[in-house]
């Protein structure tokens, strides 16, 4: 906030000594927290006058102390530069006073705040925080800066297992690091870490190198790798570990050394890596562990040795590493049934060190030569951030890790390193409930910026999160469907196969989905509009067909005027309203009253896949589309449509759940081509990205409350066409609240 200066004057001896403030004589001053006041002491009538604070009126003339929690003087009264000042805070004692130590009786008061501030302190139960920004919720703070973070120092390696070409497993806190190259010797050693140092652990019953892991420091892995120095004695050998000894368990199908390793000890994955002997022999091969022994899966489509992996099984992204004839930047997919190329890491290299469990967060960094750079991956894109703090080569990472968290220890430039340890800039959340970086629910502060007191309460911007619900019976994409979060139908769609177009109808109870009474007209592309005892199926291909839900059973209705698919449905079932599609594509609106179509005033911007929400007909928001503007949004107040700002993300075919056209969440989509997990929240004004879906998919059936309450099930990603998983979206509520009298 500012300063703010007080000129102190002294009247002459004739009139008994006072201070003047500002020219008024022993003025009362006011003070309000986040200030600096200054009591300027420079005018020559302050000579021999030196003001001080006191809790006690007249201070040490009446027994009361000298105050000095945020004061500060300077100089000799009466000369120039001479000051008495005092920084005030929310935890400013309320009452104080000034005075001057030489004479009795020249000070005055001195009010800091009013009463409110006291019954604040009162009742806040724990110091009021003195901020100058309004707390940001963790899950947002990621959304805003997902790539955010820094290295710092971790505990030194020791002789043992300071080696280079070790491995390691476990996360950033619990960890073990075993194998590796000492002084020109494979070791068998391993050591331990636990947040804070290493210590020595129980050795690998066989000597290596440059194998790889998969798995906890309570349930590991390691496989393959070299038992020479010399890439000539490449191995097949698998170690299990349990958290204390090592165990020899089934071989590799396939010896190799310098490949990369994810997943965990009872469902592993070995992939790439060297063949040898000598000189790399590039191999893609791929093989997948079961608890028990080694199967061969697809192989990647470019063979490589020491690259970066992170996922499971079934979702894996594996990126950068050697390859004839050198670095590569290049980064594959694996859904579960094929390999796909995605966005190339930023820097190509090999040899560097990597952590994730997920094909949508991962961290890659160090790298031959001696690299120090770091790349943060979010599903869709690397972010070059903050460098290590020393360039590594053959330097390994955690494996179950993540771009907000990792482990690098070991290296070529410096065998016996310091370990470093990667964490998200943002703070923790203070409680798991609150989900808030730097506050929690009840908690009063100050905020010095805007001169506010405020809380945080119940009742604001969602922060959120997606979680597994029950399957459909039937996978399926571009089905209809229309509800809450506990009570959705979905109905028709296409599994990509023949029968092209479904009747299947499935209710879903907010845990699992049944199958009830199918359409009369099998569809796909279609949307739908109310809730599960009385809804509407508008358009779709390859008809206009209209139908009605009562609760147990579907009803031919009049059709549509003009046939299109994947049209913005909103309202209910006796008053709908039906915008876009793809007909050419359309802007046509129709109104449904209950019993026919009424053609009214056309949206601005037409499309297809144009998603949609709220429930009264009068009242609602379409947004994304597959034409450009594909972020477009628009509100409908039952006469005129209106422009709104943008998605973040524009997608068409996206999941959404309104409840009118100021609040709604957007999830999913296609972004012409790729799928996004990307999710939004829109309070009325501006749409905010929060967590993540944790599937990329678009046109699957969807319900909800608005952005505090959705469902999202089915839907494609292709070539996966029969998606049948549910995620639920929940959302605890905050509000930062400004605080006053009343």
């Amino acid at each position: 906030m500012a300063t703010i200066t007080l000129t102190v004057t002294v009247s002459n001896p004739g009139s008994g000594n006072k201070y003047y403030i500002d020219g008024a004589l022993q003025a009362t001053v006011s003070m309000i927290p986040g200030n600096t006041y200054k009591f300027d002491q420079a005018d020559n009538s302050n000579s021999g006058h030196p003001l001080r604070l006191s809790t006690t009126s007249n201070g040490s003339h009446n027994s009361g102390s000298e105050y000095t929690t945020g004061v500060t003087t300077s100089g000799t009264p009466g000369s120039s530069g001479a000051y008495t000042q005092i920084e005030v805070t929310v935890l400013t004692v309320q009452s104080l006073y000034y005075y001057c130590t030489a004479h009795s009786g020249m000070g005055g008061a001195i009010n800091v705040g009013n009463s409110s501030t006291l019954g604040l302190k009162e009742m806040s139960g724990f110091p009021i925080q003195n901020l100058t920004a309004d707390p940001v919720p963790y899950a947002q703070e990621i959304s805003n800066n997902p790539y955010g973070g820094v290295w710092s120092s971790g505990g030194t390696r020791n002789e043992q297992a300071g080696a280079i070409g070790g491995t390691i497993i476990g996360t950033q806190t619990a960890a073990v690091a075993a194998g590796g190259n000492i002084s020109g010797s494979v070791t068998n050693k391993t050591e331990e870490y636990n947040g804070t140092g290493w210590t020595a652990g129980n050795t690998l019953g066989t000597a290596r190198r440059s194998s790889q892991a998969a798995g906890l420091e309570s349930a590991g892995l390691i496989f393959g790798g070299d038992t020479s120095v010399n890439s000539t004695g490449f191995s097949n050998l698998t170690e299990t570990y349990n958290g204390t000894n090592w165990s020899e368990a089934n071989e590799l199908n396939t010896s190799r050394g310098a490949g990369s390793g994810a997943g965990l000890s009872t469902a592993g994955v070995a992939i790439g890596g060297s063949t040898g002997p000598g000189a790399p022999n590039y191999s893609g091969v791929v093989e997948n562990w079961n608890g028990s022994s080694w199967t061969n899966g697809t192989s990647v489509n470019t063979a490589r040795i020491r690259g970066g992996a992170s996922g499971i099984q079934t979702s894996l992204l594996f990126f950068g590493g050697q390859a004839s004839p050198g670095a590569s930047n290049s980064v594959e997919l694996w859904n579960g049934s094929s390999w796909t190329e995605t966005t190339e890491i930023n820097t190509a290299r090999g040899y560097a060190g990597s952590a994730g469990e997920t094909s949508t967060a991962a961290l890659f960094f160090g790298g031959s030569p001696s690299r120090a750079i770091t790349e943060s991956w979010n599903g869709s894109s690397w972010t070059e951030v903050a460098d290590l703090a020393t360039g590594q080569s053959d330097n390994f990472g955690v494996v179950r890790g993540s771009n907000i968290s990792a482990l690098s220890s070991g290296g070529e430039s410096s065998p016996n390193a310091v370990s470093e340890e990667w964490s998200f800039s943002g703070l923790p959340p203070a409680t798991p409930v609150a989900d808030y970086s730097d506050a929690i629910v009840g908690q009063m502060y100050y905020n010095s910026t805007s001169g506010s007191f405020k809380a945080v309460k119940d009742g604001g911007a969602p922060i959120g999160t997606w979680a597994s619900g029950g399957n459909l019976g039937t996978g399926r994409y571009g089905m209809g469907s229309f509800g809450i979060q506990t009570a959705t139908l979905a109905f028709a769609g296409s599994a990509g196969s023949a029968p092209y177009t479904r009747t299947n109808t499935e209710l879903y109870n907010g845990t699992s989905w049944s199958e009830v009474n199918d359409l009369n007209t099998g569809v796909r592309n279609c949307r739908g509009a109310g809730t599960t005892s009385a809804g509407i199926k508008v358009g779709g291909d390859p008809s206009n067909v209209v139908e009605t839900w009562n609760g147990s059973s579907w009803t031919n209705v009049t059709a549509m005027n003009q046939s299109a698919q994947t049209r913005a449905t909103f309202g209910t079932s006796t008053a709908a309203i039906a915008a876009a599609g793809n007909a050419s594509p359309t802007t046509s609106v129709e109104s449904w009253n209950g019993s026919s179509w009424t053609e009214i005033a056309e949206i601005n911007t037409g499309g297809n896949g144009r998603a949609s929400g709220g429930s009264p007909q009068t009242d609602g928001l379409v947004f994304g589309s597959s034409t450009s503007p594909r972020g477009q949004n628009e509100s409908w107040n039952g006469t005129a449509w209106t422009e709104l700002s943008d998605l973040n993300t524009g997608a068409s075919m996206r999941g959404a759940s309104s409840t009118g056209s100021t609040n709604a969440l957007a999830f999913g989509g296609k972004v012409n081509p790729p799928v996004t997990v990307n999710t939004e929240s829109w309070d009325g004004s501006s749409w905010t990205e929060v967590a993540n879906i944790g599937s990329a998919r678009y046109s699957g059936a969807y319900g909800g409350s608005g952005n505090t309450s959705a469902l999202f099930a089915g839907g494609s990603n292709p070539p996966t066409f029969n998606i049948s998983a549910t995620e639920e979206w929940s959302a605890d509520d905050f509000e930062i609240k400004t605080l006053t009298t009343s």
